[in-house]
């Protein structure tokens, strides 16, 4: 009869190698390879740290086998890059999980692949959970640390949990070569975004902005209860808040209902009510308060 760590060891072992056929090797920076996740037949998900600007970059997705692809595009906020390879990979697309559900403490294993095509694995726990995070103008669904070494060549690859199914992408370049996990979830809506737009769109109004705080007076004669408001500081023309009817020194109070205490908070609400979307403004303009509907556009490329 076999015992419990045998039994355990064999389990452990089985999903490493079910879920290691979705995981390829990427020369994407002149020798030195990183792990990526097969999304789709011909679409590989990476560490866009990993990928350089104009590399000649392979995939490789077991021993003696490479696979030449290009990059479709990347969001540097999240180190997500997507690779489009110059044909069908013959392996199993990933199968993602749900990472909601996880706890401190659970049992977790990330797994990569070598530039010779086998699969390696560095095991742990999650030491680290939290809600969603925002990293520059990304927003993350869930903040995922797990205890475990990601040696070279491990960061775009995957980490399963108990049911052996991928919860995420590890990456070390998110955090001072420490590792962090991007779920499944993000990973899910970057790479459709990356492969109808070749970007991820993120909603902007158009105004340059810095707080400030909003005295008692004004609080009076303005009728509003916010004490910390956003200055208007510069009007992009053309843009979604100019269109509006904001101008030059109005300080911005409310939108769609909520207050401010930074630019962080601004940016929430944008998040939430989505590119093209109309939201209330309430600002104060000369002393008085205005109300005004603005239309969420869609940042410009530059």
């Amino acid at each position: 009869m076999q015992s419990t760590w045998q039994q355990l060891s064999k389990e452990i072992a089985d999903s490493v190698a079910s879920a290691g056929r979705s995981v390829v090797a990427i020369d994407g920076r002149s020798g030195h390879t990183s792990s990526g996740i097969l999304w789709r037949p011909d679409l590989v998900l990476a560490a866009a740290h990993t990928i350089r600007p104009n590399a000649d970059i392979h995939i490789i997705p077991r021993a003696g086998n490479s696979v030449r692809a290009r990059l479709a595009g990347r969001v540097t906020g999240a180190d997500v890059a997507l690779l489009r390879a110059d044909q069908a990979i013959s392996q199993d697309s990933a199968e993602f999980g749900d990472a909601s559900g996880l706890a401190i403490g659970q049992l977790v294993v990330a797994i990569a692949r070598t530039r010779r095509g086998n699969i390696v694995a560095s095991s742990g726990i999650l030491s680290g959970l939290m809600g969603e995070w925002q990293y520059g103008r990304t927003r993350i669904d869930q903040f995922i640390r797990p205890d475990l070494t990601l040696y070279p060549g491990f960061s775009g690859g995957a980490l399963i949990g108990a049911d052996g199914k991928i919860l995420g992408m590890t990456t070390s370049g998110l955090a001072r070569g420490k590792p962090i996990v991007i779920p499944a979830s993000t990973l899910g809506r970057i790479a459709e975004e990356l492969t109808q737009k070749g970007h991820v769109a993120s909603p902007y109004i158009g105004l340059v902005m810095q707080p400030v705080p909003i005295p008692d007076s004004l609080q009076k004669t303005g009728g509003v209860t916010a004490t910390v408001g956003l200055l208007v500081m510069h009007v992009e023309a053309s843009g979604p808040a100019d269109n509006a009817g904001v101008l030059l020194g109005d300080v911005l109070v409310q939108l769609e209902g909520q207050t401010f205490s930074d630019l962080s908070d601004l940016q929430d609400v944008l998040r939430r009510s989505g590119i093209n979307q109309d939201v209330k403004a309430t600002l104060i303009r000369g002393g008085q308060k205005v109300e005004l509907n603005i239309k969420i556009g869609e940042r410009p490329l530059r």
